[in-house]
């Protein structure tokens, strides 16, 4: 017969290889979730990159960081009518976007964004989106430019006055 303290220490013994068998499967564990998480991300990211790539994609990414705004993606998505015209620099842009759209951020979870129809032609494009807010719904037209890979919205009055980007 075997004493308390024997038992304890066997007891000790069994849950001590257990818990060594679980971290030595930790690291492949976390391996694995890593790289899942990885793949993950890059078919995201992967999937978002060709839906820019299309008039449609384009033309609700620009409308979204044009009613949000969203700076970076409003240059990078647009471009203005006549360039030699356009007086205002980047930052200039920027902070009127900021300061035309706080109440859209501020209510951002009641403003719908949808595309309502895309007609494409070569290198130009016609794309209607509609913007949906809590005091009505406006449908943005916006014409759009191939440029490379990418299509570009042209700022025009039209378009900012639908979609209210300075």
């Amino acid at each position: 017969m075997s004493t308390v303290e024997e038992r304890y220490a066997r007891a000790e013994l069994q849950l001590d290889v257990g818990k060594a068998q679980r971290v030595r499967r930790t690291p492949w564990v976390l391996i694995g979730l890593t790289g899942l998480l990885t793949l993950a991300v890059g078919l995201t990211a992967a999937t978002d990159l060709r839906r820019l790539q299309s008039p449609r994609g384009a033309a609700l990414a620009w409308t979204e960081s044009a009613v949000f705004g969203d700076c970076r993606a409003f240059v990078a998505l647009s471009r203005p009518v006549d360039v030699n015209t356009e007086r205002r620099t980047e930052a200039q842009l920027c902070r009127a976007l900021r300061t035309r759209t706080e109440d859209a951020r501020a209510s951002s979870t009641r403003i719908r964004i949808s595309p309502v129809r895309v007609d494409q032609q070569e290198g130009t494009a016609r794309a209607v989106v509609r913007v949906v807010r809590p005091e009505g719904s406006v449908d943005a037209q916006l014409t759009l430019v191939r440029e490379g890979d990418d299509w570009l919205v042209l700022r025009d009055a039209v378009a900012c006055d639908a979609v209210g980007c300075p």
